[in-house]
């Protein structure tokens, strides 16, 4: 299983394709162990969850949670006056935040003297890469972590909403927001925007949000949710969603009056992110919902070519993409066999 540094015939030893958490690890990890190493990123180094997930998000869940202390702190004696929220200075600060991090994945990829490049990457052949910019480049092993990306439900109308790779952009803070899920991150959305003011409505095709979580929690969470103003509308699809001539959206869904909304969020689930990545041109098959297989040892069906994270599909976390990235580059490049403890 172990490679190895290889001879001079690639001109890389290893070619990372996406800049998250996992892809990252791994081409850090296998710099160290002297390989040759570059990695290419065609949007922000760092990843869903420090780009456009958990950081951002817990960003503002904190912002949000000021406008419920400062309530409270009125019936503990404080003299609290009238306060105005403005959205675009938390948005701002938030993404100011984010760059700084970004910036420290920068740095750890330099120091390590892992060549970093800014466009998007497709595979070409089991060993070759082909640039946007047209270049092509040759390297011994693959390793694919391009991540996860929203799932977007096939409707008349879905170009109207957004995802979680947008929400963190907004120009101006909605009066109305429908949310159409009921995971985590719809919930979490929810709690944030009814927060900053905004009326909410979560919108779920079943009865049951946080389906993978102890009921005694997600029925504690429906209760504080609902008691706060959050509406749901359960066993409800989404039909349709029409742009309005005076503004604003109308939502149509089963079973329910329609709703008229300023913003719909999807938030109904991810899939692997391997739209185009070309994998077919070294014979690798697809699994559901586009992610890759791949086996203990995160090596495709193709013997130069791996994957981690959540483009795997397995276990969407980023803990479990940097400890595959590790697991990768110690077996592939640090002649150690490592396999990763999923229980």
């Amino acid at each position: 299983m172990t490679h190895g540094v290889s001879d001079s015939k690639y001109e890389f030893d290893l070619f990372v394709i996406g800049g998250g958490s996992g892809g990252v690890r791994a081409a850090r990890v296998s710099a160290a162990h002297g390989a040759r190493v570059a990695l290419a990123e065609e949007y922000r180094v760092g990843g869903t969850c420090v780009i456009r997930g958990c950081v951002p998000k817990k960003l503002l869940v904190y912002g949000a949670h000021f406008a419920e202390d400062l309530r409270d702190a009125r019936r503990f004696g404080w003299n609290v006056p009238d306060c105005q929220f403005h959205w675009k200075t938390l948005r701002d600060n938030v993404q100011q935040e984010v760059s700084r991090i970004e910036g420290f994945y920068g740095q750890t990829l330099e120091s390590h003297g892992v060549t970093t490049l800014r466009e998007r990457a497709t595979v070409s052949g089991p060993h070759d890469i082909t640039l946007a910019s047209g270049r092509t480049i040759t390297a011994q092993t693959i390793l694919v972590a391009t991540g996860a990306t929203p799932d977007v439900p096939d409707l008349p109308g879905c170009e109207h909403g957004i995802t979680s790779n947008e929400v963190f952009h907004l120009d101006e803070l909605p009066k109305r927001v429908v949310v159409a899920g009921a995971g985590y991150i719809a919930n979490e959305f929810a709690g944030i925007f009814h927060q900053l003011g905004a009326h909410v409505t979560l919108v779920n095709r079943t009865d049951v949000i946080l389906r993978q979580y102890d009921s005694q929690i997600t029925d504690r969470l429906l209760q504080i949710s609902m008691a706060k103003g959050i509406e749901f509308k359960f066993n409800a699809d989404l039909e349709r969603i029409d742009k309005r001539e005076g503004g604003g959206l109308r939502v149509q869904i089963s079973g329910h009056d329609p709703l008229e909304a300023d913003l719909l969020l999807f938030a109904t689930g991810r899939r692997a992110n391997t739209h185009g990545l070309g994998l077919e041109t070294a014979g690798i098959v697809l699994g559901p919902r586009g992610a890759i297989p791949v086996d203990d040892h995160h090596r495709t069906t193709c013997d130069s070519i791996y994957a981690v994270g959540d483009v795997t599909d397995r276990v969407q976390l980023t803990p479990v993409a940097i400890r595959e990235g590790q697991a990768f580059a110690d077996t592939v490049f640090g002649k150690r066999e490592c396999k990763v403890d999923y229980e």
